[in-house]
């Protein structure tokens, strides 16, 4: 670890030297030395009062004056605003840009440090501050994340084997507020802003969101523990992680916005669910748990000035127990305490990452790097202890700036920089992310659904060819896989009431079977399952030689669907499911001898079996091997 510091600190040093002009930490005045050759710097600059904010003494101690550089992007934006006048919306964009620059206080930053010390052995107090002139206050990012720092009441909810935890203050009214303002700055024609006043007047009547921003309390957050007794396992080569259990809360001034999440959930429909009470706390809880490999069956309640969502409802019983004093909370604990040691909890912004998480992504990013070739000593660093993410951290909006400061184990570009990236972007993340899964989710299902019905082409064309059968219903003398079904010794596969298998474990011979008719393998991994090898040729051997170098064979890892084996598949009946995908976040694709592929539910696939004419004893939930 200290040669990274090292190198860090030294590279540090030199962009500091060769950019900022740093003046003497002993200067009191304004316009500090530059350099130390005795000038006055030509530029005015706030380095006496962020000096003051840091510490002197320790790895780092930077200063950066910033007014230069906002002048210039400034200056560029006005230019790129001028050299657009004929492009339309990109024009358009630049002025909606511009205005947000010009209102929203960045320009009122003068200038920045960091400083790092290690203020006892293995712990170091590491520091961001961004200054501006009180003055110049009323830039909306001033009052957009946070005004007055206070107590993190968020802590009495976090039990004592929280792993990860951050909560960040935003205000969403004022963010609505705001932008009738930028329309109107941004000279946009009078017709945006009525567009926008109208769509919240469409919002408004279909759900009160005035009252439900009232009703918010400006804090959201969440907090996550591990558990090292079981595990979560994950694709080849990173294997496995403890298993997690989660929750996302907001902070509340009343019941409106927990009554509106139970109505909606219960209007819309989906999975089963029930209200139950639990400790004197009423809980909307979904019974019916998804086939995933992390627990999810969430809770939704409200626990004192938070709405809570947890994971599961096992989990929200502790939140609970944690709350009402029946448990431990982190703050209790040996790691926080040492962590907490001189730093002022009271802040808008709060983050804590404990040992476990560094335990927990330690090994993935080693075979991570090691899969990417990185070597071992690169650049001299590390790497085994590397991500030892043990920090605890605050930021504060004061009246003269923005303070960043944590106690960490390690100093301030590992652990500041993972703190002030988590703010804005946990944030962003928190309601971009969401959005962009579901569209990477529904395009793999998408290209899932067109490799089933060329599958299913393929089985109409070969059942056409052999008497209307498929090809596990043909003898292998006749170029058939019949002998090869249901073999009794398969454990994976789930079982009809006979103890024989529906699934059969040897799907990918039936579809080498199929190989003149399916004419590339590459169909036959769904796109959302990353476990399975893309082979490029339906042969189950490489080549000998040369001609194997870029041969990636055909074999059971190659195929991501199940088909359904048993006598009374029949290519005659429409709504037979023939071929099952279980790779879709709880949903499953079916392709129906019809040719169709739909999606349903665990319980419908379930139902499904169950009505056939002779039952099927399935479990309650899929085995691992079909989720």
């Amino acid at each position: 670890m200290k040669n990274k510091t090292t190198l860090i600190t030294t590279l540090t040093a030199g962009l500091a030297i060769a950019f900022t002009g740093c003046s003497d930490p002993a200067s009191e005045s304004t316009n500090a030395p530059a350099g130390g050759n005795g000038t006055e710097s030509a530029v005015p600059n706030s380095f006496a009062a962020v000096t003051a904010k840091l510490d002197k003494g320790g790895d780092v101690f930077l200063y950066y004056s910033t007014e230069q550089v906002i002048s210039t992007a400034e200056q560029y934006v006005n230019t790129l605003t001028q050299s657009n006048q004929a492009m339309g919306t990109v024009e358009d964009m630049v002025k909606v840009g511009k205005a947000a620059l010009n209102q929203s206080g960045i320009k009122d930053i003068s200038g920045m440090g960091m400083s790092s010390l290690e203020f006892e052995e293995g712990m170091f107090r590491n520091k961001v501050f961004i200054h501006h002139d009180e003055s110049k206050s009323d830039g909306k990012m001033w009052t957009l994340l946070g005004s007055e720092p206070h107590d993190l009441t968020m802590l009495k909810l976090l039990p004592a084997d929280t792993a990860l935890a951050f909560s960040h203050e935003i205000h969403p009214k004022a963010l609505l507020d705001w932008i009738p303002d930028l329309i109107d700055a941004s000279g946009a024609p009078p017709e945006a802003k009525g567009q926008f006043e109208m769509s919240l007047q469409m919002v408004n009547a279909q759900f009160d969101l005035d009252g439900l921003l009232a009703s918010f309390d400006n804090e959201i957050g969440m907090f996550a523990t591990l558990d090292v007794s079981e595990t979560v396992q994950l694709p080849p080569p990173l294997n496995e992680l403890p298993m997690p259990s989660f929750a996302i809360m907001a902070k509340v001034k009343d019941d409106k916005l927990s009554d509106f999440v139970f109505d909606a959930l219960q209007q819309v429909g989906g999975p089963d669910m029930e209200k139950r009470t639990v400790a004197g706390i009423e809980m909307l809880v979904i019974t019916e748990p998804a086939p995933m490999p992390v627990p999810l069956a969430p809770a939704f309640f409200r626990l004192g000035d938070f709405f809570v969502i947890a994971n599961t409802e096992d989990f929200a019983k502790r939140i609970v127990a944690t709350h009402n004093g029946d448990e431990k909370n982190l703050t209790t604990t040996e790691e926080f305490q040492r962590l907490a040691k001189g730093l002022d909890l009271k802040g808008n912004h709060f983050f804590f990452a404990g040992d476990k998480i560094g335990k927990a992504i330690n090994p993935i990013m080693q075979q991570a790097m090691q899969a990417d070739g990185i070597p071992e000593n690169f650049l001299g660093m590390d790497w085994e202890n590397s991500y030892d993410m043990q920090t605890l951290g605050v930021v504060r909006m004061d009246k003269d700036g923005i303070m960043l400061e944590n106690h960490s184990q390690n100093g301030i570009f590992n652990s500041v920089m993972m703190q002030a990236g988590l703010i804005p972007v946990s944030v962003g993340a928190g309601m971009l992310l969401p959005s962009l899964a579901n569209a990477k989710a529904k395009a793999q299902r998408i290209s899932c659904v067109n490799n089933m019905k060329q599958i299913s082409i393929a089985l109409r064309i070969y059942a056409s060819d052999n008497q209307d059968r498929y090809p596990w219903q043909v003898p292998q003398a006749e170029g058939g896989t019949a002998e090869l079904t249901r073999p009794k010794s398969d454990t994976n596969a789930l079982l009809d009431a006979d103890g024989k298998p529906i699934f059969d474990a040897n799907t990918w011979l039936h579809f080498q079977a199929l190989s003149n008719e399916l004419y590339n393998p590459k169909i036959l991994r769904c796109p959302s399952d990353d476990s399975r090898t893309l082979a490029n040729t339906f042969a189950s051997k490489k080549p000998q030689g040369a001609a194997g170098i870029n041969v990636i064979p055909f074999d059971k890892n190659s195929v991501s669907y199940w088909l359904r084996t048993d006598p009374e598949v029949d290519e005659s009946k429409p709504n037979e499911i023939v071929l099952v995908c279980s790779y879709h976040n709880g949903q499953y694709n079916v392709l129906l001898a019809d040719g169709s592929v739909q999606q349903c539910s665990w319980n419908k696939l379930r139902q499904y079996f169950l009505d056939i004419n002779n039952p099927i004893t399935l479990p309650r939930f899929p085995p691992p091997s079909l989720r």
